[in-house]
């Protein structure tokens, strides 16, 4: 049902999770003329104004997946308060599964810059701080499915 709070927030989870794919997570800066950028799918290097393919990433690009599609069945399951809330709690691994994701490749790519990984610059983007976001939403969507929970079963004790 639309009008609980934890729906609302498994639905900013996934629009966040649908805008975490066109958003860049990481800069990197390396030498002044080349300049790498890592999305979700892949990471890109920018030589002179034109882009190649540095590395693909896919492993960020399919957590996300995933935790959309985990939120989006979570919302739809309003019903079964016990299943959102396990299904919650499988969203919380993803997303920090993400991260953890987002660390690794960000390692790889900086040793994929042809210079040395100790003067890489690595600037955050927006894009990094949408699976923090996605974590404390999906954490206060288990918190108010537990509330539900508990006022159902107190109004079941008065019967």
């Amino acid at each position: 049902m639309i009008q609980r709070i934890q729906t609302i927030f498994l639905a900013l989870v996934v629009i966040l999770s649908i805008i975490f794919s066109f958003l860049p997570t990481l800069v990197f800066s390396g030498d002044g003329e080349s300049i790498s950028v890592m999305g979700a799918y892949k990471t890109i290097a920018i030589f002179d104004g034109s882009e190649m393919v540095l590395m693909k990433n896919m492993g960020i690009g399919v957590m996300q997946g995933l935790i959309f599609l985990v939120a989006l069945v979570a919302i739809f399951l309003f019903k079964n308060r016990s299943s959102q809330m396990k299904l919650c709690k499988l969203n919380i691994l993803f997303i920090a599964l993400q991260i953890a994701a987002i660390v690794m490749y960000s390692d790889v790519a900086k040793e994929a810059i042809n210079t040395n990984p100790e003067d890489v610059i690595v600037s955050f983007k927006f894009g990094s701080i949408i699976p923090v976001i996605s974590l404390i939403l999906t954490y206060l969507a288990i918190h108010f499915i537990k509330k539900d929970d508990n006022l159902i079963r107190s109004a079941d004790r008065l019967r």
